[in-house]
């Protein structure tokens, strides 16, 4: 199986090329704000090293969100493009699902955090890599943070607390993509929406 996937949920913009299971091109850069500007750029120079206009794909994996309200609008509607000029099925990518997979917890209960604005972050807890209820944004102060976590942006709100920080990445995503084809793929791609899970002023205080 080929699957394009492409990452730009967080301040992190990547694009990775996945065959049969194996990451073989990937370029991936922290960008913050840049993501518009640079990921034509990558596509163009992932596009140069492995000729991919030649490569049959089976579909665009895309990190579906939550997460960066910009980047979510830039790298889906960047996979729209190619889904409809190639005739491709996108595979939305639930964003947490990927940075539990980049944690290497392999076993056991923990939770995954992303920073989302302000005092908010969106959370979901997994047991090994399966999620075990759904994802939500919540106040930093009103998490249960006494097990096992992992985060990724949450150091400009946490005080004592020193979290591992995992990023997503377009290979994990890609991967992922890959393993639930058949679950997540969606074969009429064009109406899909970022997965921002609650709207952008929550938390603004008045």
């Amino acid at each position: 199986m080929n699957i394009l996937a492409i990452e730009t949920s967080t301040d992190w913009c990547g694009i990775a090329f996945i065959q049969n299971g194996q990451c073989s091109h990937k370029i991936e850069e922290k960008i913050p704000r840049k993501h518009a500007e640079k990921l034509p750029l990558f596509y163009e120079s992932l596009c140069d090293k492995i000729n991919l206009n030649k490569i049959e794909l089976d579909g665009i994996a895309v990190s579906i969100g939550p997460g960066s309200f910009t980047g979510l609008r830039v790298g889906l509607g960047f996979s729209k493009g190619l889904a409809f000029a190639k005739q491709l099925p996108i595979v939305p990518v639930p964003t947490l699902n990927v940075i539990a997979a980049n944690s290497g917890i392999e076993k056991g209960e923990y939770s995954v955090l992303l920073y989302s604005h302000r005092d908010i972050v969106y959370g979901q807890n997994f047991s090994g890599s399966i999620p075990i209820n759904e994802e939500e944004a919540k106040t930093w102060d009103s998490i249960n943070r006494t097990g096992l976590i992992v985060q990724y942006g949450c150091e400009k709100i946490m005080v004592d607390e020193n979290y591992s920080s995992v990023p997503p990445s377009a290979e994990t995503t890609g991967l992922l993509a890959e393993k639930n084809f058949h679950e997540w793929v969606n074969k009429s791609p064009y109406d899909l929406v970022p997965n921002y899970i609650s709207p952008f002023e929550l938390g603004v205080k008045k």
